[in-house]
């Protein structure tokens, strides 16, 4: 199986050194990977239909846990309807129950963390055998420690000491069970999807819904980016606002699974109001997969409304897109628009009549700048894309403006001047 490129469009640090090894974030990402791949063969050995997604508990009995040295761990398993996670070794002596265990649990909704563990994207819990109620029988030792309430991904389990580091450990991937797909599923039917691609996309209790119907392992095989533009900027993390929106890119197997033919996933959104989205998949060495941008239903009314007020007024400039002016509004529009349309960024020079009515430090320049990333200022809606942006109170001798790419130069670029 080839897992090149599966930490592509990771923002966060999944290696301890600057060779190849990973740390325990990336150690849960490549476990994720290695079941996607291997869960088909999985099921095909069983018996089991290929489209039968594997339960929690199934998952648990996988064969999942490896030692160091020749020395085997504990086998661990998921118990009591996912509500415990149980440790069993056999042949087991006090010296084997001596060492700290460690436990990673990596959610599949970043908020249910602690505010400090939510850049590492798990909780790191430590406990002891004899501190947990383990006991002894007949030769064999096991302790049982509960799982928290929120819904868990995936988690990372063993034992270590200060001197040794880690003497066993092991990794369990927990897909979305069945009967929640389903009834995921059946929830969609009164609705609409809030765009059709690849994926169709789904809006709803404050999750992104993404349900391909007819789908094959494939199909779910590439990473899925998920860029949330907020409506404040301030909401986004510190290392996130130059960027301008929060990464939630996700691998299949952590947030849905495959049932009757059928995909899904389902991806919680943040608390903060969330002006737009953009989101596919992405095929290293080879680019995006599929990619859309998506305006939340919010403003939905907002961009119909301005685009009914159009049909009234004539173009300035028709181009790439068609510039509309409105007085207090610049509104950009283009009819059949696609995601790749709007990528990149926008510039606007605004030109006064009088220079006295710029900022002091742009009057050299002559011009201001109101340059823009489209998410902020508009959004997509039937097939559609318009952005308005504000003008400034004084007279405009003229402007320019059109859309810029990075190491290639203007997309697009028009002039307008103010009539005499």
């Amino acid at each position: 199986f080839d897992l090149t490129g599966i930490f592509v469009d990771r923002p966060e640090t999944l290696y301890i050194d600057e060779c190849c090894h990973l740390n325990d974030r990336g150690n849960e990402l490549l476990a994720a990977a290695m079941l996607q791949r291997l869960e088909p063969a999985l099921r095909r050995r069983g018996g089991e239909s290929s489209a039968a997604p594997l339960s929690p508990l199934a998952a648990a009995r996988l064969p999942a846990e490896f030692g160091s040295a020749g020395a085997p761990g504990f086998q661990v398993s998921l118990g009591d309807n996912g509500r415990q996670l149980r440790y069993v070794r056999a042949g087991c002596s006090t010296g084997d129950t001596g060492p700290l265990f460690f436990l990673h649990l990596t959610p599949r909704n970043r908020a249910d963390l602690p505010p400090d563990r939510r850049e590492s994207g798990f909780d790191d819990l430590t406990f002891s055998f004899a501190g947990s109620g383990g006991g002894f029988r007949r030769g064999e030792c096991s302790v049982q420690i509960p799982m928290p309430d929120y819904p868990i991904a995936a988690l990372r389990t063993g034992q270590q000491t200060a001197v040794q580091g880690e003497l066993w450990s092991t990794q369990l991937i927990i897909p979305v069970a069945l009967a929640e797909l389903r009834a995921d599923y059946a929830a969609l039917s009164a609705a609409e999807p809030a765009i059709r691609d690849y994926f169709d996309l789904y809006l709803t209790d404050n999750r992104l819904v993404y349900v391909r119907e007819n789908c094959a392992a494939a199909d779910t095989a590439a990473p899925f980016f998920l860029h949330i533009i907020p409506e404040d900027i301030a909401d986004l993390p510190a290392e996130r606002r130059d960027a301008g929106f929060a990464h939630a890119g996700f691998e299949f197997v952590r947030q849905g699974g495959s049932f009757d033919g059928k995909c899904l996933a389902a991806v919680a959104l943040p608390d903060y109001p969330v002006n737009a989205i953009r989101t596919g998949q992405h095929i290293p060495g080879q680019g995006d997969l599929w990619a859309v941008a998506l305006t939340l239903p919010a403003d939905l009314a907002e961009l119909r409304a301005d685009y009914a007020a159009l049909a009234a007024v004539a173009p300035v400039v028709r181009d790439y897109f068609a510039l509309y002016d409105l007085g207090n509004r610049l509104v950009y529009l283009r009819e059949t628009c696609a995601a790749g349309d709007t990528a990149a960024d926008f510039f606007l020079h605004l030109i006064p009549q009088e220079i006295t009515d710029l900022p002091a430090d742009r009057q050299d320049a002559g011009f201001a700048h109101a340059g823009f990333e489209f998410a902020r200022r508009g959004g997509h809606f039937d097939g559609k894309c318009l952005a308005a942006v504000p003008l400034p109170d004084y007279p405009l001798a003229g402007l320019r403006t059109g859309q810029y790419v990075p190491g290639q130069g203007d997309l697009w670029s028009v002039r307008l001047f103010a009539a005499p």
